[in-house]
């Protein structure tokens, strides 16, 4: 069997009706996510249930799948069908993992620190490269992530000690500034106040987390740009882009235009 013969029929032969409607509805509602594919294998996260992996194999001409639970019963997992159903519907969205691999292995480190700030999703493969050449980004970058996914399932009492944490992101950011890294520390800011704004509109709560602590990220991202004597002008126009399409952005009273000015002026 190769993944191109796949069809809807042979999905809903897989489970019971009751799972098959349970992962058509995980794909309708995009809860199937960062997609890839090998030649053996599919490859997606759940965002259901705190969030986890999951693979489906060809082995052997035959369709098996591995999942992080236990799971009864011959029928296959709702989660599994989810991938497949995503797969037969939208082959397109799977990325070729072997393909990204190779083309990003062309880039610097400076570029690829670019391709992740734009990347939605934040294909692992960046990662992976990125850490060989700069592990210290890497590891703040993963932590923000890290914080960033517990804020969904936090109740509002734990959101202070979220905030904690991802002031500790700052800090880090603030020692790669002092060391005349501003590019990498600014690049941290960005990220973290991108995050938070992408949150809140996802949520549709603009004070999801503190407004002086976004005022905060807010004033030191702007602070570095302006220190920054080697600065990248188009990739710092292109950050201000994205953070100006977050509508938490302008609710948040979060105001680019002088930074932008200065961008545009030059030294």
């Amino acid at each position: 069997m190769r993944w191109e013969e796949l069809d809807s029929d042979t999905v809903r032969s897989l489970g019971t009706p009751e799972n098959m409607a349970l992962a058509q509805e995980l794909v309708e509602k995009n809860q199937v996510r960062y997609r890839y594919r090998l030649p053996d294998r599919l490859q997606a996260g759940i965002l259901a249930n705190n969030g986890f992996q999951i693979e489906v194999l060809i082995e052997d001409g035959q369709l098996k799948y591995n999942y992080p639970y236990p799971w009864e019963g011959e029928a296959w997992s709702p989660y599994a069908l989810a991938v497949l159903w995503a797969w037969v519907n939208e082959p397109d969205s799977f990325l070729l993992r072997s393909a990204i691999k190779e083309r990003l292995k062309q880039y610097s480190k400076a570029e690829l620190v670019r391709i992740i700030l734009e990347l939605a999703d934040r294909v692992p493969e960046v990662r992976e490269i990125l850490k060989q050449e700069n592990p210290e980004l890497e590891d703040i970058l993963e932590s923000i992530d890290q914080i960033m996914a517990e804020i969904t399932d936090s109740p509002a009492p734990a959101i202070a000690k979220i905030e904690d944490k991802l002031r500790q992101a700052q800090t880090h950011a603030d020692r790669l500034s002092q060391s005349g890294r501003l590019s990498e520390a600014r690049a941290i800011y960005f990220y973290i106040l991108d995050n938070i704004l992408g949150l809140e509109e996802e949520q549709g709560q603009i004070d999801l987390l503190s407004p002086e602590l976004k005022q905060e990220l807010y004033e030191e991202y702007c602070q570095l740009i302006h220190e920054d004597d080697n600065l990248d002008r188009q990739l710092v126009q292109q950050e201000i882009e994205q953070l100006e399409s977050r509508p938490p952005a302008a609710q948040s009273h979060l105001d680019f235009t002088e930074v932008k000015k200065a961008i545009s002026e030059g030294p």
